[in-house]
């Protein structure tokens, strides 16, 4: 599959994300976001290490992909950075931020839902970058 996917100059790809965390602010988060961590984690300790691995700084610059960010600007929690870092640090990133937007932005689909498809039908199917 490998080789062959080489062979394939015209494999494209598109990558989204919706309400997603750049960075992870331990002592800023509340309580209910600690507490959901350590529960999904091995306990508290292993909350933090998680919480201090959330940071994209480094990874944003090597997406190669048409990146759209899109967030909601009612999704707002303490120690939590939002998606514009993320779309500002990607060579091809796009940042959409939906001011009424609550988490995941199932209140705003009309929206952004058109431009996510937009955005990945121009990715698959316009000239190569």
């Amino acid at each position: 599959l490998g080789a062959s996917l080489r062979a394939d100059k015209a494999l494209r790809a598109a990558v989204a994300t919706v309400s997603g965390p750049f960075r992870l602010d331990w002592a800023e988060l509340p309580p209910p976001v600690r507490d959901i961590l350590t529960r999904r984690t091995a306990g508290a300790d292993a909350a933090r290490a998680f919480a201090r691995h959330v940071d994209l700084t480094d990874l944003a610059p090597r997406i190669a992909a048409p990146l759209l960010v899109v967030d909601g600007g009612q999704d707002v929690i303490p120690g939590v950075t939002d998606g514009e870092p993320l779309a500002r640090l990607a060579p091809r990133g796009t940042y959409l931020n939906v001011p009424h937007g609550d988490h995941l932005l199932g209140n705003a689909r009309p929206d952004w839902l058109p431009r996510l498809a937009d955005h990945i039908t121009a990715a698959l199917t316009g000239p190569p970058a």
